[in-house]
C-alpha cells in the first residue's frame, strides 16, 4: 500500500487537512472540528493504509491531534512555523493553502520540526509547570502581604510570618476594614 501524506492546519475550533499521494497529487481536502468528534472523523479519513502527517504548531491546540494520530500508528511531525518560511512568508494566508504547503513540505521531507517529548515526559513537565506557576503565585501573594505590613510599619517578632505563629499574628492585626479584607483574602489564598 502506498503512503499518504497529510498536512493539517490547526485552528481553535476547526482544522483544515490536505491529503496527498506519493506523486504529489491531492487526493482529499477536508475540514474537521478540533474536538473529540472531529478527531474521530480525522482518524477515519487517515486510517486506510500507511500515512505520514504534519501538524501545525499552534499553542497547545496541536497536542490532541498529534496524540490521536500517533496512537493510530501514523508517523507525525510537528511543524515549527517560525522556521517553515514558506508558510510564514506566504502572501495569501488561508487554512487551505497552509495545509497544502505543509503537506508538500512533508512529502519533500523539508519540515522544520519542533521537538516533541514523550507522553510521559509531557505529563511530568505539565506537573512541573503547574508547581512553578503556584510557586510564583505564592511568592506574589507573600510580597503583597509584606507590602501591606510595610504600609502600616508593622514588623513581626516571628522569623517566618507565614509559619504557625506568624499566621496567628497576621490574623490578629487590627487594620482598616478594607486592608483587613485584603489581608484575609491573601491569607486564604496562601
Amino acid at each position: 500500500m502506498k503512503t499518504r501524506y497529510i498536512g493539517i492546519d490547526v485552528g481553535k475550533r476547526r482544522c483544515q487537512a490536505c491529503a496527498m499521494d506519493e506523486h504529489g497529487s491531492i487526493v482529499d481536502e477536508f475540514k474537521f472540528e478540533n474536538s473529540f468528534e472531529g478527531l474521530s472523523y480525522l482518524i477515519g479519513k487517515v486510517k486506510p493504509g500507511p500515512a505520514k502527517a504534519v501538524v501545525e504548531s499552534t499553542g497547545n491546540l496541536w497536542l490532541r491531534i498529534y496524540e490521536a494520530l500517533e496512537s493510530e500508528g501514523v508517523e507525525v511531525k510537528l511543524a515549527n512555523l517560525f522556521k517553515t518560511k514558506a508558510i510564514a512568508s506566504a502572501r495569501i494566508k488561508t487554512d487551505k493553502l497552509s495545509a497544502r504547503i505543509l503537506v508538500h513540505l512533508l512529502r519533500a521531507d523539508l519540515i522544520a520540526e519542533c521537538y516533541v517529548s514523550s507522553k510521559e515526559t509531557r505529563k511530568v513537565n505539565a506537573l512541573l509547570r503547574q508547581r512553578a506557576s503556584l510557586t510564583r503565585i505564592q511568592t506574589m501573594v507573600k510580597n503583597q502581604v509584606h507590602s501591606l505590613l510595610d504600609k502600616y510599619g508593622l514588623k513581626s517578632d516571628w522569623s517566618d510570618i507565614f509559619g504557625l505563629h506568624g499566621m496567628e499574628w497576621l490574623r490578629s492585626l487590627q487594620l482598616d476594614p478594607v486592608d483587613r479584607c485584603i489581608l484575609d483574602t491573601h491569607l486564604r489564598h496562601l
